[in-house]
């Protein structure tokens, strides 16, 4: 079958090229640090081991997150008597809050604004004016920012709600908060307009591109790296390395030479997707499942996706799907959540599962939600920094401290230049609904296979183009989309039926459904 070019643009070669800053890892975090470095004048070369923002990047819940989740009882922050605690929480929260207005400015098109139904029981660990106080305390962290559109229902309104009669127990429902949130549609492509505007300004992008071996040169006090690329191994050097490789972030370490305690806790998290009745269009719910952890239940498209399981994973990262055990718990879960709705292994549409790189915290077993930058210097690793912690909505102020501890350590060896931070024009970016009936424009599936580093159809379905999404995972467009490339590639009609098969065997196993 015929390949893909693995490199569009930039150097083809980078054997023995010097960077001022190598990033390992082309998620969200390593993309929005590129964007940024490359903006502040360093040569900044991006390095991932598959495609770019294919790990909990894509495999996130997608919502823009107020702050709440670091207030909410069970988070062991504002219900513990410590103060280092209670100001760690509402740091986060601020953190948060600030964040998300910064998103809502820049990038509208790429958030969809939503309503999230809490419901409020009597055996709640928390009262409906601990919900009120707990929303004034967001407002004044953030109090000119997007409004959160904070309201609470008591029983005799509840009919004001569309998704109150489908809530369990509601003899037992005290009251309904309502609140105005938003989700990313979608992180991947948004991972991916910020490495591509850093290779606008001079970085290098790799991805399919592993990390073989990293070690400190004592003739020039710089980091040597040993690429495995697809066209073969290339050596590289850096002065600083930012190890924001994600799960995999220790795992770098290790090929670096070092043995130090672990700094990340991955966790895996699983979510299913299917359809819900009418009255749910454009609602979200945000509950507590039967152990006490936060389940969310939340529109997307023209479906709903319930998610998530928290569970300490411990093997290799890599590939990882939802197995039929944890399914079936999600399901469970809605069930006692939503009873009237009654899902069965039939209803669902996909699944998909990921691993939460958390901060590694020996007192708290899933892992610390903070988002920890480690100086690996101390460890033997100078001049390596590792990210843990860093979740979607904060990458651009992630970003920014990355710069600022780079700039710490290495001045910018090229000019500043300006990054395109917000959008120059309105737009639902590349799959907008076409008279073709599979919503996706040719011609720009076209200019991603040839300008955005695609490696199979899988890379465009998922990433480039976003239609994995949908109900349907894209197999109405897949044909379409594989023979509008096929030209532009070199595939033969063999070449795209191998990639058709290749795309269909992705969605049985990573986004698998349960055995019926």
């Amino acid at each position: 079958m015929t390949a893909i070019p693995a490199v569009r643009g930039g150097n083809p070669n980078l054997d023995a090229t010097r960077f001022d800053v190598a990033i390992v890892g082309g998620g969200i975090n390593g993309a929005s640090a590129a964007q940024h470095l490359a903006a502040a004048g360093f040569r900044v070369l991006v390095v991932e081991q598959g495609d770019f923002a294919n790990g909990a990047t894509a495999r996130s819940s997608r919502l823009l997150h107020c702050g709440l989740r670091h207030l909410a009882p069970g988070s062991n922050s504002l219900g513990s008597l410590r103060p280092d605690r209670l100001l760690s929480a509402l740091a986060a929260a601020q953190h948060d809050m600030l964040a998300r207005d910064e998103l809502v400015a820049a990038i509208p098109s790429r958030l969809r604004r939503i309503n999230i139904c809490l419901p409020i029981y009597t055996d709640d660990a928390y009262a409906p004016w601990q919900m009120d106080a707990a929303f004034a305390l967001l407002r004044t962290l953030s109090p000119r920012g997007v409004s959160l559109d904070y309201r609470r229902y008591a029983p005799d309104r509840m009919q004001q709600v569309p998704i109150a009669a489908w809530l369990r127990e509601p003899q037992s429902l005290r009251s309904v908060a309502v609140f105005s949130e938003y989700l990313f549609d979608w992180p991947e492509r948004i991972a991916l307009d910020a490495l591509f505007d850093a290779r606008r300004m001079g970085a290098e992008l790799r991805n399919y591109t592993r990390v073989e071996r990293l070690r400190r040169t004592g003739a020039d006090d710089r980091w040597q790296l040993l690429l495995q690329t697809p066209g073969g191994e290339t050596e590289v050097s850096a002065q600083i390395v930012l190890n924001l490789a994600g799960a995999w972030v220790d795992e770098l370490v290790v090929r670096a030479g070092a043995r130090i305690p672990a700094r990340c806790s991955g966790i895996k998290g699983v979510h299913i997707a299917l359809r819900l009745p009418a009255e749910f269009s454009d609602w979200g719910l945000f509950a507590y499942n039967s152990i006490g952890e936060p389940l969310y239940c939340l529109p997307f498209r023209d479906i709903h996706y319930v998610g998530l399981t928290r569970r300490p994973y411990r093997d290799a990262p890599g590939e990882v799907a939802a197995n039929d055990e944890e399914i079936d718990w999600m399901i469970a879960e809605l069930k006692r959540c939503l009873p009237r709705l009654d899902p069965t292994r039939a209803d669902i549409l996909y699944s998909w599962a990921g691993i939460n790189p958390l901060t590694h915290d020996t007192s708290q077993p899933l892992g610390s939600r903070e988002i920890k930058l480690h100086d690996l210097a101390r460890d033997g690793l100078p001049g390596m920094l590792a990210l843990t912690g860093g979740p979607i909505i904060t990458h651009r102020r992630v970003a920014r401290r990355l710069v600022a501890e780079v700039t710490k350590r290495l001045s910018p060896s090229g000019e500043m230049r300006t990054a395109t931070l917000i959008e120059t024009a309105p737009g639902d970016g590349p799959t907008k609904p076409e008279a073709n009936g599979f919503g996706v424009d040719l011609e720009e599936a076209r200019r991603c296979a040839l300008e955005e580093t695609p490696r199979n159809l899988t890379d465009l379905l998922m990433r480039r183009l976003g239609v994995g999404w949908n109900a349907d995972q894209g197999l109405a467009a897949a044909r379409p989309v594989a023979e509008a490339v096929a030209a532009e590639f070199g595939w033969s009609q063999e070449d795209v039926d191998s990639q058709l098969d290749a795309y269909a065997r992705h969605l049985k196993t990573a986004r698998r459904r349960p055995e019926k």
